[in-house]
């Protein structure tokens, strides 16, 4: 299991969903299994949220799709234990394409 640990972005990115009265239920469940860290909720990541790592100047950083909206993301690192998640969004706001 992975302690959580939270970017200001991250955090600003979680009050704007908020403010547009967003279902966060697919993002929690998707943040349940990130923290899980089983080879079970690895592959459901793999298999169901379409999870990698990106390269170029995000190299490292792995990235999954957020329930059924193709166009919500959730950017993470894993280091030592812990589980950094650093931006929640669309693919333009948290990688401007």
């Amino acid at each position: 299991m992975l302690k959580p640990d939270y970017t200001a972005a991250f955090q600003r990115d979680i009050k704007k969903l908020k403010r547009k009265h967003a279902d966060l239920r697919p993002l929690k469940e998707v943040i349940r299994l990130v923290l899980e860290d089983t080879a079970d909720s690895k592959e459901a990541l793999r298999r169901r949220h379409r999870a990698h790592t990106l390269t170029g100047d995000l190299n490292g950083v792995l990235e999954c799709h957020i329930g059924n909206a193709g166009d919500w993301l959730l950017l993470w690192i894993r280091d030592d234990g812990t589980a950094m998640f650093m931006r929640t969004g669309s693919h333009d706001e948290l990688l401007g394409k």
